[in-house]
């Protein structure tokens, strides 16, 4: 396992620091121009959680490396936790990093009081978890092309949703009713009271979330032709 882990660094570290450098500039701009740890928190778990497993899920891909890595006399299912161990420490060390660049920097707007907590590391870890469940089984079953199709998807989407909006106005919209769902539920999610019955049930998740995307993406990597 540890072998596979340093061979996931040795392939992602020049990306790594392309990631490290592009993830810098982004963070200066929100904490110079975000004043809400909210929001500040859900667009750094967003950034978190798609850039991570695309880049290092579908690297794989890309460079057409998953033959040497499957040579090594691992079984497959070790191969999968690896990639999700690599992914969850980058994110977990690309969230410290987003929050101590916050919390340190003399020109940033947000409370430091508000944004070190256990509810917000929780949260954090739910929401990136959340988007990377799907992300990594998604890349590992269409690979580089997933990344492309995803990506070319979301631009259509974000079209429909425009021209909808100006042929139906105020009236009934699908998409519309969609996006208000999911920010009832972030708002339900970010001012919910820091309850230890809370508490409990996001850690629970955290662990049913990748839990659930591990055997899903250990199932699509067994039948993964080389």
């Amino acid at each position: 396992m540890l072998k596979l882990l340093r061979m996931e660094y040795l392939l992602n570290r020049r990306q790594i620091l392309i990631m490290l450098a592009i993830f810098s500039g982004y963070f200066l701009f929100m904490a110079y121009r975000i004043d809400s740890p909210r929001v500040f928190l859900v667009t750094l778990c967003l950034m978190m959680g798609l850039a991570v497993p695309f880049g290092f899920v579908g690297r794989e891909d890309k460079f057409k490396t998953a033959a040497l890595v499957c040579s090594l006399p691992v079984r497959r299912t070790t191969i999968v936790l690896a990639k999700y161990a690599v992914s969850g420490i980058a994110m977990g060390l690309g969230l410290a990093y987003g929050l101590l660049l916050a919390t340190a920097l003399p020109f940033t707007k947000i409370s430091v009081a508000e944004i070190l907590t256990v509810k917000s590391v929780l949260i954090s870890l739910f929401l990136v978890s959340l988007l990377s469940s799907f992300i990594i089984p998604f890349t590992i079953r269409f690979g580089l092309a997933g990344i492309i199709i995803f990506l070319v998807s979301g631009q259509l989407l974000g079209v429909v949703a425009l021209i909808l909006a100006q042929l139906l106005g105020r009236g009934p919209n699908p998409l519309r009713s969609a996006i208000t769902a999911v920010e009832k539920g972030l708002r339900t999610l970010l001012y919910h009271e820091a309850t230890p019955g809370f508490l409990a049930l996001l850690a629970a998740a955290i662990i049913a979330v990748n839990g659930l995307s591990f055997l899903v993406s250990r199932a699509l990597y067994a039948r993964r032709d080389l």
